[in-house]
């Protein structure tokens, strides 16, 4: 049994895949059984991000998705304050931070925990920011193409 929290980043990034196919909220809101508070909730999160990207083109236009605005980021409002309380202003410095061997993990912050780490995880790899186990997967299976299955 899920938690409410993990179910509402499950619920986001399968909203998210099915807005990416052009399907409508409503219908989102049909397949993934949503209440009406919970549709809103994923509606103004994912717009929320897309504003941010759309912004951020606009006023850089060799932006990349390093330089997206953590406070524009689908993480929850709490951890997005913490994170830019602690100076992180952009995901690509975020990223930087979680990849660093030599200073201790973001889990060591107060008010960050492993769920919160597992959150921000999946944000840096739906832009493909994080440097994780992911990568090390796709390095073995170039090396080895029998483990693909």
């Amino acid at each position: 049994m899920l938690s409410q929290l993990e179910q509402v980043s499950v619920n986001l990034a399968a909203a998210r895949a099915l807005r990416a196919e052009g399907v409508a909220y409503r219908e989102i809101g049909r397949r993934l059984g949503l209440t009406t508070s919970q549709l809103g909730h994923i509606r103004r999160t994912l717009k929320r991000e897309k504003a941010g990207q759309t912004r951020l083109q606009t006023t850089m236009p060799g932006a990349t998705a390093r330089d997206l605005s953590v406070g524009r980021s689908a993480l929850p409002a709490g951890l997005r304050r913490i994170l830019m309380t602690a100076g992180y202003r952009t995901l690509g410095a975020l990223a930087d931070r979680v990849a660093d061997v030599d200073q201790p993990g973001l889990e060591s912050m107060p008010g960050l925990g492993p769920f919160r780490m597992g959150l921000i995880r999946a944000v840096l790899d739906q832009f493909g920011l994080n440097a994780g186990p992911s990568d090390l997967q796709a390095e073995v299976e170039k090396l080895f193409p029998d483990l693909r299955d």
